[in-house]
């Protein structure tokens, strides 16, 4: 009898998960051309500027403006990432001096020239009940 009590609580739990997970639209706005994929991740202060953020989507590059969807993402406060991956190779290609050469993009749109921004000028909240955000890719 416990059995199925254990695993009535279990599936009520992970509904409530499910519920509470929340869907993040990024516009990505200053696209140039047409080719390739836009990626976006969704980081949380320890895993801002890695490649290890644990929300990613994609969509395919169009210009002027791409709509990146993220599905499941629990609510809190991140910081969108993303580039312009014009050749697929999912990575930013860079110059010999580490300048991006691909359009790259932050949430908030921070000032960064000399260095990347600081995860508390991109931070954002997601909601429970889903949020849009505007990026706007640069190009360097």
């Amino acid at each position: 009898m416990k059995f199925p009590l254990l695993l009535t609580a279990a599936w009520l739990g992970l509904g409530a998960a499910a519920a509470s997970a929340a869907t993040v639209e990024i516009v990505v706005t200053n696209i140039k051309e047409a080719r390739g994929t836009i990626r976006m991740s969704l980081c949380p202060q320890a895993q801002f500027l890695k490649d290890d953020c644990p929300y990613s989507g994609t969509a395919p590059a169009a210009v002027p403006q791409a709509t990146v969807v993220i599905r499941n993402v629990a609510p809190g406060v991140y910081a969108a990432q993303g580039f312009q991956d014009v050749n697929d190779n999912h990575e930013v290609d860079r110059t010999l001096l580490g300048v991006p050469e691909e359009g790259v993009a932050f949430s908030r749109d921070p000032s960064y020239f000399f260095a990347p921004p600081d995860f508390k000028d991109a931070a954002f909240t997601v909601s429970p009940q889903g949020t849009r955000i505007t990026v706007r890719l640069r190009y360097f």
